[in-house]
């Protein structure tokens, strides 16, 4: 199989003409980005535009704050929207009146982890919810801390925008459009997976819809995409930064790819600190990308990871200053990174590497001898399987049992067609092989900060549960070759129609999850 791909025409926008006026720039600007957009493939439009039909579906189904952690999510954008700086955290108010008002008549805590009641039922209970909200309560609150309050703020000053361009001020119209917002950058991730996986296997045309799509339907991802959620702009940009080293990898380092790759991984930190577990894969690839550069060009190579560097720190250290000198967010002091490491726990005992060690290896490996037991059951089959399946709402309400059971005997099938297609396609394999090592050091990363944080959770929350599988969709690019491998493991003659196959199982899981959230909030 062919792999070769023709690098990009023209790069750089001083070469149009030495002595570009500003309008001339803004205009050239503006036709590449349009002819960047035509060079998209019909087939990515059309994935991209599904992916957005079906995460506004979910966003109309799903009821209001119902989205898991929406509540503190909306109620950073509100703030931040409201006053124009982030929330400081502390003993506060963590919502504004008016949050409060619509939380309690849409009977939220009432309904959260209680599968057999629902919200508002009654023409009477929507009156008083109406009513309530027509007295203005205030849209400004305390700025308290919530499980979303030490994060970085650029998800929420995006969605500071429809927050004003809505049409109405009502909250939950407002709502509505911040819920379109986090389905267009849902639709925008499939799109990178899409382009990711047309950068990785040029050749099979039918590979990038298959992958792509897949993800589209993915229940939990439609789910989260569903709300105001700040995973929604971590899961685009991590996908966009497996999109750039592929390409970077394949076409060559150039300036604008140099600063793109930095704009995405700086997008990626600020958006949550999650993203912080990728970053030591994602240095090890941006070496990779100098060491592969001839010597005569090495010294060019050095000054494009530079600007990749510089363009990826500068946005993080500015808002570290900030933070700092301007907010006052103590807790959050160096972007957020303190409130998220913490060793002490309360009473003053500490964790130790020893137990950071233990937990991180039984969240994704059987249990040793001698280590201490974190889960009564298999995190692997229990938490990441099922949760992928679909652990729905706030984790509260699931599918049939038999549908984890057939789950796990299609994961078996999917492993072993995913190791016969990486045999298959084994001349890419070692084409491909130093940037695939970076993507695992990019998965490792992401897991042992998961990890890392989840032992700090559960011991100062006296075992409360850390774990969810949506942790994992950083990784949703590495998700869709998995797929796109199975596909091929039957030869390229069957390739296709088992991808479509897979295609239908997955839109009908969604179809399945879909049904399930009708039944809980409206059944």
């Amino acid at each position: 199989m062919s792999t070769t791909v023709e690098p990009d025409g023209p790069t750089s926008l001083t070469a149009v003409a030495p002595r570009m006026t500003w309008r001339r720039r803004v205009n050239t600007g503006a036709r590449a980005s349009l002819s960047q957009l035509r060079r998209v493939p019909r087939a990515g439009r059309a994935c991209f535009l599904i992916a957005f039909v079906n995460a506004a579906i979910w966003g109309v189904l799903v009821p209001p704050f119902q989205v898991p952690d929406e509540i503190a999510h909306f109620a950073y954008a509100q703030y931040l929207a409201e006053t124009g700086r982030p929330p400081p955290g502390g003993a506060r108010a963590p919502y504004s009146p008016e949050q409060r008002v619509a939380l309690d008549h849409l009977f939220t805590f009432r309904v959260i982890g209680q599968p057999r009641l629902r919200g508002i039922l009654s023409s009477e209970e929507e009156r008083g919810l109406r009513t309530a909200l027509r007295e203005h309560p205030d849209p400004v609150g305390g700025g308290g801390a919530t499980s979303a309050s030490n994060q970085p703020p650029l998800y929420y000053a995006l969605e500071a925008v429809p927050y004003w361009l809505s049409p109405s001020h009502d909250i939950l119209v407002r709502l509505f459009f911040m819920r379109l917002l986090s389905a267009l950058m849902a639709a925008g991730t499939v799109l990178a997976v899409f382009m990711f996986l047309r950068e990785l296997l040029p050749a099979c045309r039918w590979a990038w819809s298959v992958g792509a799509l897949i993800v589209a339907f993915q229940p939990t991802f439609d789910l989260i995409a569903a709300g105001v959620q700040a995973d929604n702009l971590l899961y685009l940009a991590s996908a966009l930064v497996f999109l750039m080293l592929t390409r970077v990898y394949r076409r060559g380092l150039t300036f604008p790819r140099a600063i793109a790759l930095g704009a995405c991984v700086a997008a990626g930190v600020l958006a949550k600190l999650t993203f912080i577990g990728l970053l030591p894969g994602i240095a090890a690839a941006v070496l990779l990308l100098g060491w592969r550069a001839a010597k005569s060009e090495r010294t060019r190579a050095l000054r494009m990871i530079a600007t990749t560097i510089l363009v990826a720190a500068l946005p993080v250290a500015l808002y570290a200053l900030l933070n700092v000198l301007a907010w006052h967010r103590g807790g959050v002091t160096a972007g957020g990174v303190a409130g998220v490491t913490e060793n002490a726990l309360p009473g003053g005992t500490t964790v130790t590497l020893a137990q950071t060690l233990e937990y991180s290896w039984q969240l994704y490996l059987p249990r040793l001898w001698f280590m201490k037991a974190y889960f009564t059951g298999y995190p692997l089959w229990t938490i990441w399987l099922n949760g992928s399946i679909g652990h729905l709402g706030w984790l509260d309400y699931t599918f049939p049992s038999w549908v984890y059971s057939a789950g796990r005997y299609v994961l078996f099938v999917l492993v072993g067609l995913g190791l016969a297609g990486l045999f298959r396609l084994r001349a890419w394999a070692r084409e491909m092989l130093p940037m695939l090592v970076c993507f695992a050091l990019m998965a490792a990363g992401l897991l042992g900060a998961i990890g890392y944080v989840g032992i700090r959770y559960r011991l100062a929350n006296y075992g409360l549960p850390f774990e969810q599988a949506r942790y994992l969709f950083p990784l949703l690019a590495l998700y869709g070759l998995f797929v796109v491998l199975a596909a091929r493991g039957l030869g390229s003659r069957w390739a296709g129609a088992l991808g479509a196959a897979l295609v239908a199982l997955a839109m009908f899981h969604g179809l399945f999850a879909e049904t399930l959230t009708i039944s809980r909030y409206y059944g």
